[in-house]
């Protein structure tokens, strides 16, 4: 579905009037932790992606589920070519900020 720049500006612009509004709602309280609000667009960017990241996951399951057939049937024992390494996030000192997760990301 291809939108527009206004369209995308008039949403943009629809959701901070919302946001306010809320806002203004539960003045001196505490904003619900579990609230949130987002546009249909945004809603659908995020379960394609998650939907393409599944298809991406499956497809890694299945390329690690031949190469251990193959080694199987070889005999041979895992190399440390067949190792995937996941890297530690760095540790910083003091306080934690918040990161935004990389899907989050506006391109």
């Amino acid at each position: 579905m291809a939108r527009d720049d206004s369209t995308a500006q008039d949403d943009t612009a629809a959701t901070a009037e919302l946001r306010q509004a809320v806002a203004a709602h539960f003045k001196g309280r505490p904003l619900p932790p579990d609230l949130v609000i987002t546009t249909r667009t945004e809603v659908e960017q995020r379960e394609f992606k998650a939907y393409g990241a599944g298809w991406r996951d499956r497809g890694e399951h299945d390329e690690r589920r031949r190469a251990e057939a193959a080694r199987a049937k070889t005999r041979r024992p895992p190399s440390p070519v067949d190792a995937t390494v996941l890297a530690f996030p760095p540790q910083h000192s003091g306080p934690s900020a918040a990161r935004p997760h990389p899907d989050d990301e506006r391109h």
